[in-house]
């Protein structure tokens, strides 16, 4: 028998924690969150992204109310990073008991943080109150109110009009309108997630590896990017962040910008002008129209013929059979490939899994091999493999850029945004942090 290399982590919980129904968190809660029959677990909520975070652990151990013992399926290089992820949040047991089923506790969930749900209404808004007991310090506001305003007029005039305090999803040709009032201000930039067009890889003509290549070699990322986002965003060398760290392959190539090459390519693909179908919707992100109607003169220059259509939401945009490119983002739930690109391109993700229009066997063989790999240098010749089949060998997408978040605020509301796209109005906002 060989020696167990299972990752192992025993886990000391912060004591008086409270949730926001006034009871304790305990030892309890976290093997409910966590364990094999987890709150996100299968049947419970179908919720891939903590599926894809808690996918390696094979059970948690109470040791007593303030101690557990978390144990991994085989070695895991990222075990602490995947407990500290989005997705991998602490509920309470109690609470969720009491609600009876998912649908009764997502209307009136109980967590933790610095506020607690007071009330919500789907696509209108959504109420929160201070939770006051919370342990990381008092929160900075008595209550908090998200209001869902999709169209960009709308939410720029109620800034101007001060009657909201900060706004999101704010385009760099809204910038100067924002910027000229001396009581606004435009903060953000670009986050940990990343912008691209998936590929059809059972589309007739994009099942020809040539002509997804010639898609990607086509577009000029960085006039893009200089001219609908004042260069504010970078475009990364290859499907991955710098904020990996070991797990970033800094000598990677950077995405080429070749029409010349593109057009050898569909040459060789005896591609003849067959319609290629871009999925489009309304700027569901800010700027896609316009990227969307840059690509398309692009494409067109090295002879692609692609039409687009405009669809109403992303259940249209992914309606089976797909047969067409469409846009995504994607964000890294933990800093390293398998906490990004894997939950997308991997057997358990979206493109395989929930639409079946992508699968490469190899890449799945290597995720294998890279979660159980441990040491830095195991685990780069893997990671650099998986990279050139996304960029080159078998492209699932087409990478675009670095995401980028941009909001309007009163510049008198303590408020900063970070590097995810979640909006953190606690008490460790670096905007209220005095040194």
């Amino acid at each position: 028998m060989g020696a167990d290399r299972r990752a192992v982590a025993t886990t000391f919980l912060r004591k008086g924690v409270t949730f926001h129904d006034g009871t304790q968190l305990t030892a309890e809660d976290v093997a409910f969150s966590l364990g094999p029959d987890h709150l996100l677990g299968p049947g419970r909520s179908g919720m891939s992204e903590a599926l894809q975070s808690l996918d390696r652990l094979e059970k948690v151990e109470i040791v007593d109310p303030y101690t557990i013992v978390v144990r991994a399926k085989g070695a895991d290089a990222l075990l602490e990073q995947r407990l500290a992820a989005w997705g991998s949040e602490i509920v309470s047991k109690r609470a969720f008991a009491a609600a009876g089923s998912w649908e009764r506790w997502m209307t009136a969930p109980v967590g933790s943080g610095p506020y607690k749900l007071v009330d919500h209404k789907l696509d209108i808004h959504v109420t929160l109150a201070a939770h006051n007991a919370y342990w990381g310090g008092r929160p900075p506001f008595e209550g908090i109110e998200y209001r869902i305003v999709p169209e960009l007029s709308a939410r720029v005039n109620g800034l101007l009009a001060s009657e909201v305090d900060i706004v999101t999803d704010i385009p760099p040709d809204q910038f100067d309108g924002i910027q000229k009032r001396t009581d606004l201000e435009v903060v953000g930039g670009a986050v940990q997630n990343i912008r691209s067009l998936v590929l059809d890889q059972t589309d007739p003509v994009l099942k020809d590896v040539r002509v997804r290549r010639a898609m990607s070699l086509a577009l000029d990322r960085r006039l893009i990017v200089e001219s609908l986002w004042e260069n504010r965003l970078p475009i990364p060398n290859g499907y991955q962040l710098p904020s990996y760290g070991a797990g970033y392959i800094e000598e990677f190539p950077p995405l080429a910008y070749d029409p010349e090459k593109a057009k050898e390519l569909l040459a060789a693909a005896r591609y003849h002008g067959e319609q290629i179908t871009y999925r489009l919707l309304n700027n569901y992100y800010p700027n896609q129209v316009s990227t969307a109607q840059t690509m398309i003169e692009m494409w067109r220059a090295v002879g692609l013929n692609v039409e687009i259509q405009m669809m109403e939401n992303f259940a249209q945009v992914q309606a089976q059979p797909v047969r067409a490119i469409f846009d995504t983002s994607n964000t890294a739930l933990f800093l390293d490939h398998l906490g990004h690109p894997w939950r997308e391109y991997g057997p358990s993700g979206s493109l395989p899994k929930s639409i079946g229009i992508w699968r490469n066997e190899e890449y799945f063989s290597l995720g294998e091999k890279l979660q159980e790999a441990v040491q830095p240098e195991q685990r780069r010749p893997i990671i650099r493999r998986m990279l050139e089949i996304i960029n080159e060998v078998d492209p699932p997408c087409v990478i675009l850029h670095v995401s980028g978040q941009f909001y309007g605020k009163r510049r008198d509301v303590p408020w900063l945004p970070g590097l995810t796209l979640d909006l953190n109005f606690g008490p460790s906002n670096k905007a209220l942090i005095r040194t």
